[in-house]
């Protein structure tokens, strides 16, 4: 059962968050990202951002183990 801080993480990332953070944590770039999910390489970019900001992160390993911390990634 998820705690209120994995439930409220997960609520504030939207489904294409989640998906190109999955992708972020499997080492892809974003172009790699764009291309995989039919987006632009700075719709990718500002995604990413947005998953800094929400998981108060400065990098995409820092973003990762947060997200792995809260159970996002399992």
């Amino acid at each position: 059962m998820a705690d209120a801080t994995t439930e409220s993480s997960a609520l504030i990332l939207t489904s294409r968050e989640l998906e190109v953070l999955r992708m972020v944590a499997l080492a892809y770039s974003n172009r790699e990202i764009g291309l995989q999910l039919s987006l632009a390489e700075g719709t990718v970019k500002r995604h990413v951002s947005n998953i800094f900001t929400k998981l108060d992160a400065t990098s995409r390993m820092g973003a990762v183990r947060h997200a792995v911390t809260l159970g996002l990634l399992g």
